[in-house]
């Protein structure tokens, strides 16, 4: 017997929870995670940790991370000196048609921002909204900081009040996509600066029209109205569409809708048909009980380009094969732009495709997508694609979007 007794064992204490880590709150996708979610892009892969000093482990001619061959490797802001955050945001507000708070952004971003303050592209990117804006005052006091920021000359102010003026004489190009409402607003402005900018061979394409409200068959006549009092000689493509829809509705009378009506007695006019447009203008006055319009037809367009019976794609290569470059104007957007679909057609044959881009207002994000696509597929087929003078607004959006510097040429004066 022992004359101590054992002291009673310690039960083991568990250890306390360990705390429940945190998760960190959602990061706001940046442009260019935008950029790369619209191509089908994911994001950047993310680097191995480097492996400790001392390891005994050595791996030759092969990578720790997997780099399948569906593994994306693209990284747009590395292969494009130049952009930055200010100036990714800004490009794309512009895109969607707010060039106001792209201009204030990036008056900001040059002046507060480190990044957009290195980078010439936002600077010119800055310019030209300025320039579009026709803000004389702010372009000069914004042309003294350049000077003092690079050392060198900054760009000129254009009495034009708009980019690329010259090139007004050649023509632009207008398609009006979708169903026509008060939301076809955007579109049907880019009919407008055609107009505004006198372009003497300008063409609207309404082949991708699938509908039309009231409102929005109003507003197309009232642009197109203001084209023919302005004489401007327009081409009508391929409306032929539209006609027939426009003619269902007026067979319909009062509930068809006055703007149906506008509109088809509109294109009757640029169609330079006097005796549909007279009996039209008849059924008109009977139906809404006010006074017809009267026939004041447009000027012919330039050697005859009426849609009725011409081929589109005969017109656009013979003015690209004059100009020895395929020409876009106005405001791009969408995904089926039938400017793609000519892209395409105006390759064949050629190892080098030029596009002359230098009267283009804007290219909404959908659309920058689809050009990277076509310049892509044609590309494939071992050829090169040229972008004559895009606007820096513009090129800063196409890059963000993918699209490599080498295909950016500047335009000859």
């Amino acid at each position: 017997m022992a004359l101590f007794s054992k002291p009673p064992a310690k039960k083991p204490v568990a250890p306390p929870p360990a705390a429940r880590p945190v998760p960190p709150a959602p990061k706001r996708p940046s442009a260019h995670e935008l950029a790369s979610k619209a191509q089908g892009r994911g994001a950047a892969p993310v680097r191995p940790p480097e492996e400790p000093a001392g390891s005994d482990i050595t791996v030759t001619g092969a990578s720790l991370l997997d780099t399948g061959r569906d593994q994306p490797g693209f990284e747009v802001v590395q292969a494009n000196p130049g952009l930055c955050a200010v100036l990714e945001n800004a490009a794309l507000l512009y895109a969607s048609g707010q060039a106001a708070p792209a201009r204030t952004l990036l008056e900001q971003g040059v002046t507060t921002d480190h990044d957009a303050r290195l980078s010439p592209l936002a600077w010119l990117a800055l310019f030209d909204l300025l320039q579009r804006a026709g803000d004389r005052n702010a372009f000069d006091q914004f042309s003294l900081q350049y000077v003092v920021q690079f050392e060198r000359s900054a760009p000129s102010w254009e009495d034009s009040g708009q980019p690329q003026a010259s090139k007004a004489a050649q023509g632009g190009y207008v398609a009006i996509t979708g169903k026509l409402t008060e939301a076809s607003a955007a579109q049907v402005d880019g009919l407008r600066r055609a107009i505004d900018k006198g372009f003497s061979q300008a063409r609207v394409d309404l082949a991708q029209v699938a509908g039309y409200d009231d409102a929005g068959a109003a507003l197309l006549a009232a642009a197109l109205a203001q084209a023919r009092k302005r004489a401007c000689a327009l081409s009508i493509q391929r409306a032929e569409k539209l006609r027939t829809l426009l003619a269902a509705s007026v067979k319909r009378g009062v509930e068809g809708g006055e703007g149906a009506w506008q509109l088809a007695l509109e294109l009757l006019q640029w169609q330079q048909n006097r005796d549909a447009f007279e009996n039209l203008a008849v059924e008109y006055a009977v139906a809404f009980e006010r006074s017809p319009p009267s026939w004041e037809p447009p000027p012919a367009p330039p050697a005859a380009a009426q849609d009725a019976g011409a081929d589109p794609t005969g017109e656009a290569e013979t003015a690209a094969a004059d100009l020895d470059s395929l020409a876009w104007a106005g405001v791009m957007a969408g995904a089926a732009l039938p400017q793609l679909a000519k892209l395409a057609e105006f390759a064949q044959g050629r190892a080098i495709v030029p596009v002359d881009m230098g009267a283009v207002e804007r290219v909404d994000f959908v659309c920058a997508g689809a050009m990277l696509n076509a310049i892509n597929r044609i590309e494939a087929q071992r050829k090169s694609v040229q972008l004559l003078g895009v606007s820096p607004i513009v090129r800063a959006l196409l890059l963000l979007i993918g699209i490599s510097p080498r295909h950016f040429v500047k335009k000859a004066q």
